[in-house]
Order: C-alpha cells, then sequence, then structure tokens
C-alpha cells in the first residue's frame, strides 16, 4: 500500500487521475477525484477511530473550495450533527486502490473530537449566514473596484490637463519670444536705415561745402 500525504490547501480543484498502466500503483499527486472525497472517512487528529466522513464541499463564487462538511457519528459526543470544516483544518491521505481513477482517501482533521464539537453547526442559519457574508464581500469588492477605477480616471484626467496647460504656456512663451525677437529684429533694421540715412545726409553736406 502506497500513501501520499497532501494539504487539503491543494484542493483548490479536482481532476480524475488519468488511467494508465503506470498509474495504477498510486494516483499521481495533485490530483483529487470529488466523487471519492465524498463519503471519505474521516478521523480526529492522533486516533485511529472514526469519527465521521466527508459529506459535503462547499465551493464559493470562484469555484474555490470554501469548506468541507463533515458528517459525524453519534458518539465521542458529538451528536450525529454536521460541522464545517476550512480547507486548512483538516489534512487528505491518498491511498492506492485497485483503479486510479478510484483512489480512497483518509481524512484527518487537525483537531480532536472535543475540539471539533466547538465548530460550526452545518445548517440552514449558518448557510444563509455564509451567503450574506459572501455577498457583502462581493459587494465591497465590485465597489472598491469600481472607486479604484473612479479615482484613476480622475487621476489620468488631472495628469492630462496639467500636460495640456504646460503645452499651452510652453506655446505661449514661444509665440511671445518670437514676437520680441521680430521687434528687435524690425528695430535694429530701422536703426540701420536711420543710420545709413544720416551718413548719406553727412555725405552730401560735406559736397555741398566743398
Amino acid at each position: 500500500m502506497t500513501i501520499h500525504k497532501i494539504t487539503a490547501a491543494g484542493l483548490v480543484g479536482f481532476a480524475l487521475a488519468a488511467s494508465s498502466s503506470a498509474a495504477l500503483a498510486a494516483p499521481p499527486e495533485g490530483l483529487y477525484s470529488a466523487d471519492q472525497l465524498l463519503d471519505a472517512d474521516v478521523y480526529a487528529e492522533g486516533s485511529d477511530k472514526q469519527i465521521g466522513e466527508i459529506d459535503d464541499i462547499v465551493f464559493d463564487n470562484n469555484m474555490t473550495i470554501k469548506s468541507f462538511i463533515v458528517e459525524t457519528e453519534g458518539k465521542f459526543g458529538l451528536g450525529g450533527k454536521s460541522y464545517v470544516v476550512e480547507p486548512n483544518q483538516l489534512s487528505v491521505e491518498t491511498i492506492a486502490g485497485p483503479k486510479a481513477i478510484e483512489p480512497n482517501y483518509r481524512v484527518t482533521l487537525n483537531a480532536s473530537s472535543s475540539e471539533l464539537s466547538g465548530y460550526p453547526v452545518y445548517n440552514d442559519a449558518w448557510w444563509e449566514g455564509a451567503q450574506s457574508q459572501a455577498s457583502d464581500a462581493w459587494e465591497q469588492t465590485r465597489e472598491s473596484a469600481s472607486s479604484a477605477w473612479t479615482r484613476l480616471k480622475e487621476g489620468t484626467n488631472d495628469l492630462i490637463d496639467r500636460a495640456q496647460g504646460q503645452n499651452d504656456n510652453q506655446s505661449d512663451n514661444e509665440a511671445s519670444g518670437a514676437t520680441t525677437d521680430q521687434s528687435s529684429d524690425a528695430g535694429a533694421s530701422t536703426g540701420t536705415v536711420i543710420d545709413n540715412s544720416a551718413d548719406d545726409s553727412m555725405s552730401n553736406a560735406d559736397d555741398t561745402n566743398r
């Protein structure tokens, strides 16, 4: 018998192990059968006495495992109730069977039977409360995403406005500089004309005096 110890944190999704001669000895680690996991025997930590079995699996909106439901027997003070167990509160051993696609599982709680009795009881009240919390969390996530998008859009618009303002100022400064240069050039040209005229007048006057 070959046993592979894995943690339930790896049970993000389920898939059937491929049927092949090489896989008959033991299912590959990382593949788990939801069908075979349901009804798998559950044991308390440090005990070889079965206290119940996996009765159901609860998923969230992302189809990620939220909880395992452990149905207990009417002993160990558990009263035959079903309890909600989080994935990180149990571990699973894969035991090789005669068929690769029908692995056997042994589930061990990271708790004693007395500690399990303090876990949430799986009933209508728990379901409604958990569903309400999940809906509220989804709504908060949606609102946060919408608010983040609004802030991003406003920030982008501010950046565009600032960039546009800088471009306008630069254009105005360039236009003003060009006008000043043109005025200076015109002044210089006018001065040159005046100087030339003065020189011509003085030359004519000299010629007349002679």
